[in-house]
């Protein structure tokens, strides 16, 4: 038993700072926090500042349910929908502009994302002959790629649009397939410190805690499989949810 006390002792502060640190992590504050370590991270260059590429990719944020028909964009989720609208807006600067939408289907008798956004801008007033679509990808990293393989073939230099949280794995997964991205963000979620109510952990503190830590861990494995091609990915098919 005397063996076994200090262990014990040990564990039961490991599991106490466990419980301490899920909780904090609940908190907006830190949530915010997190939230803020990413978003932002990368900035158009000077090259995109003095002159916008003509085509914009926009990778599909997923859908909250099964579409029927590929008119039923309402399955289309938040961040799939801010995506499409903010394409939308850089499409009417300008003309003569193209929006390339990526994404599959994870569901095998559901429309692709891709052909779902393509819906939804079309109600906005975007011609299909303005669009052009890449309907296999399930991945972030699956997009780059088959967005890379597409023909005729894309040019390399892009405006990219996607979520601010979701950027920076996107750049870096658009750098590594060969493209210059200029990012366009859109769907901010980083929330200012306001009040004493941030430091109470609640639903949607955990809710950003875990998507910005989806995103770190989703970076730091492109990264480790950027040094190491025998990583998962070599096929160009890369584990992740979007």
């Amino acid at each position: 038993s005397m063996w076994w006390r200090p262990r014990l002792r040990l564990l039961r502060i490991c599991c106490a700072g466990v419980i301490v640190l899920s909780i904090v992590a609940m908190t907006p504050w830190v949530a915010n926090l997190l939230v803020r370590s990413l978003e932002g991270r990368e900035k158009p260059s000077a090259a995109c500042r003095a002159q916008s590429p003509t085509v914009a990719v926009v990778l599909a944020g997923g859908v909250d349910r099964k579409a029927h028909d590929v008119e039923n964009y309402s399955v289309l989720t938040q961040a799939s929908r801010r995506r499409a609208e903010a394409a939308a807006r850089w499409w009417r600067e300008a003309p003569g502009r193209q929006l390339v939408l990526s994404g599959g289907s994870g569901w095998s008798s559901s429309p692709p994302e891709a052909l779902l956004m393509s819906a939804y801008l079309r109600a906005m007033g975007v011609p299909d002959e303005a669009m052009r679509l890449e309907t296999h990808s399930r991945t972030t990293w699956e997009n780059a790629r088959q967005l890379a393989a597409m023909e005729p073939a894309l040019p390399r230099d892009v405006v990219l649009v996607t979520s601010a949280l979701h950027m920076p794995r996107a750049y870096f997964s658009m750098q590594h397939a060969g493209f210059r991205a200029c990012p366009l963000p859109t769907d901010e979620r980083y929330v200012a410190y306001q009040h004493a109510g941030f430091l109470v952990p609640d639903s949607g503190g955990l809710a950003k805690t875990e998507a910005a830590l989806h995103e770190w861990v989703g970076l730091l494995a492109y990264r480790l499989y950027d040094r190491d091609a025998t990583l998962p990915g070599a096929d160009g098919k890369f584990p992740d949810a979007d």
